[in-house]
């Protein structure tokens, strides 16, 4: 029997990643999955537009991740590829999509929030169990925040919010200064809403929380299956906030070499992690690995809908 093989790229604000999987019969068997931080979000509050040191490294992850699709036999017009919340902002992510489409032969498309909200539960649900039917899903990246709420039993979602800050921006408000009186606008902004999240238990996937979980198992080197799953208390946020809220980047990198380039970002992630724990009344979080790109490769398509325009 031949082998259905899918290939999805999920290009963020911080990192693009790589997952291919076998999907035949509707099963789900990982073959292959890479990360590179491009930093695609760097400064786009400032600028508008992705920097040209981003771009090149976000095009040199792809074509090196198209090249292993070739080596699979997977046809590069079937490479599922999404872009998030930095490419529905920067002002020339066509064109530089439209590059790469051209020079690569991989056609991005920049997706709704709702699409990310929907993608990314449907790859968190992915071989997961749960205490409670419906359920809170965060998912931080580099220039938005979900905040989902699920059905799992129907895979029915309730409700969902896409806030503009991700660890990337907040990353740079702190740096600027700016951090506490943009965070503060947010909540203000989406305080009709946010309550509806209040939960003492969060499901959280992406780079930002994989990271902070390595690092609070003290890991020097990134380890996917000690995080997948991984039960952190509040008090165990509020115990690395303490610690490494006031970090550079060379002393987080000094401490956990896995974190590279995600060093610059870091930051701003714990950040955010801490403050919205504490917004929504949260006792716990559970890390999840598994998050859009997982998504979209069980689905084999993007609906016209989810396509941003």
């Amino acid at each position: 029997m031949k082998k259905e093989l899918r290939a999805s790229i999920d290009i963020g604000s911080n990192s693009v990643l790589l997952l291919i999987a076998d999907v035949t019969n509707n099963k789900f068997q990982e073959i292959s999955k890479q990360s590179h931080i491009t930093s695609l979000g760097k400064e786009l509050d400032k600028n508008k537009v992705f920097h040209a040191e981003s771009m090149q490294a976000t095009y040199e992850a792809i074509k090196l991740y198209a090249e292993e699709c070739d080596q699979h036999q997977i046809p590069r017009e079937n490479i599922i590829a999404t872009a998030t919340e930095a490419s529905r902002v920067a002002q020339n992510a066509q064109e530089f999509f439209d590059k790469i489409k051209t020079e690569l032969g991989v056609n991005i498309l920049a997706i709704t929030s709702q699409a990310e909200a929907y993608f990314s539960t449907k790859g968190i649900l992915l071989n997961s169990k749960f205490d409670s039917d419906i359920i809170t899903i965060m998912d931080i990246g580099g220039a938005s925040t979900e905040l989902i709420k699920v059905n799992t039993k129907n895979f029915n979602i309730l409700e969902t919010i896409s806030m503009p800050i991700g660890a990337v921006r907040a990353a740079q408000w702190l740096e600027d200064g700016l951090f506490v009186q943009n965070l503060q606008k947010i909540f203000l902004d989406f305080r009709n809403e946010i309550d509806k999240f209040q939960s003492k238990s969060l499901y959280c996937v992406a780079g930002t929380v994989t990271s902070l979980g390595n690092m609070h198992l003290q890991h020097k080197e990134f380890v996917e299956d000690d995080v997948h799953g991984l039960v952190l208390k509040v008090e165990d946020i509020d115990n690395m906030f303490k610690k490494y809220s006031e970090h550079t980047p060379e002393m987080f990198l000094d401490l956990f070499p896995f974190l590279q380039k995600r060093s610059n970002s870091i930051r701003g992630g714990l950040h955010l992690v801490y403050h919205i724990t504490h917004r929504l009344l949260v006792k716990d979080i559970t890390i999840s690995t598994y998050g859009l790109r997982y998504g979209t490769i069980l689905e084999g398509k993007i609906k016209k809908e989810f396509v941003h325009v």
